[in-house]
This record gives structure tokens, C-alpha cells and sequence, in this order.
């Protein structure tokens, strides 16, 4: 083994930082998501499902008659992607007909069955990158509230 291909000082650094993001989603981002569809929306909290090392969530929501619904985000070392997953019978699925904006399959392991919404932090906000941390945040969570208005808007998600 080359000395070149082992662990480095700041190999340490690097997982504090990884580990500092994941909470930033987890502990703010999500939890903002989560009392919105709460506080918006007839559902009923679940845990089901349990974050992995790429996939950051911390609870989702039965919709009643509908299925599950699950705000999340895939972390990876070079790529953050936000995304709503919804199961969607096939019946629902094809009343629904041609979608622009509507639930794709999503693309990410584990998540193949799902179907939502994924999308870059670049294509949240035009100019994300240049936003203040509040309002890189804000921006998100207005992309989740989006993606939910679409889902109660065409009668997947009912409103409180």
C-alpha cells in the first residue's frame, strides 16, 4: 500500500464537516419541512424508514388512502440533491396523465420505487450559491412547499 493512499490528518476534518452538513439538513431544514406538511396538510407522522449514510430523513407521513410521503435530501462527497418522495399507485399514476412538473422516479439507490421530485441546490434558486445561509434555507424549504402544492393540487395530498 502506497503511504500516499492512507488516511490523512485531515481526512478527520473532512467527516467533521460531512457530518456538521448532515445535521444542518437534518436538524434545521428538514424539521422546518416536516411542521409545515405538518401543520398544512391531513397526514399522520411514520418512521419507517431509517436515514443511511447518503440519504438524510428524519420522518415521513401517511397520507390517508394515498401512500407515504417522505421529504429528504441525498448527501453525497460531491453532490447535494433535495428531494420528495411519494408512493403513487399505478391507478393514481395514470389518472394523472401527462406530467410537466409533476412525480418522476426518483433515481437514487434504495429509492428506485419512489416516486417525487429531485433537484440540485443550483436549480432551487438561480443564484443559490450567492444567498445568505437563512435564505439559501428558506429557498428550500419553498421548494419542498412547492412540490407539496403540486401533490394537494392534484388531489394526492389533502389540505387541512
Amino acid at each position: 500500500m502506497d503511504p500516499a493512499d492512507g488516511l490523512r490528518v485531515s481526512d478527520a476534518s473532512t467527516v467533521a464537516r460531512y457530518l456538521q452538513v448532515r445535521s444542518q439538513f437534518h436538524d434545521r431544514l428538514l424539521a422546518r419541512v416536516e411542521q409545515g406538511v405538518g401543520e398544512r396538510y391531513l397526514v399522520q407522522p411514520t418512521q419507517r424508514l431509517p436515514a443511511t449514510l447518503v440519504t438524510v430523513l428524519r420522518g415521513g407521513f401517511v397520507r390517508p388512502g394515498e401512500g407515504e410521503l417522505w421529504p429528504l435530501v441525498f448527501l453525497t462527497p460531491v453532490d447535494v440533491t433535495l428531494a420528495l418522495a411519494v408512493h403513487i399507485s399505478a391507478e393514481r399514476l395514470a389518472s394523472l396523465g401527462t406530467m410537466l412538473k409533476g412525480p418522476h422516479r426518483l433515481r437514487h439507490r434504495q429509492w428506485e420505487d419512489w416516486w417525487g421530485w429531485e433537484t440540485t441546490l443550483a436549480e432551487v434558486h438561480p443564484r443559490f450559491f450567492e444567498l445568505a445561509a437563512a435564505e439559501q434555507e428558506d429557498a428550500m424549504v419553498a421548494w419542498y412547499g412547492d412540490c407539496l402544492e403540486w401533490l394537494a393540487g392534484s388531489g394526492l395530498l389533502r389540505k387541512r
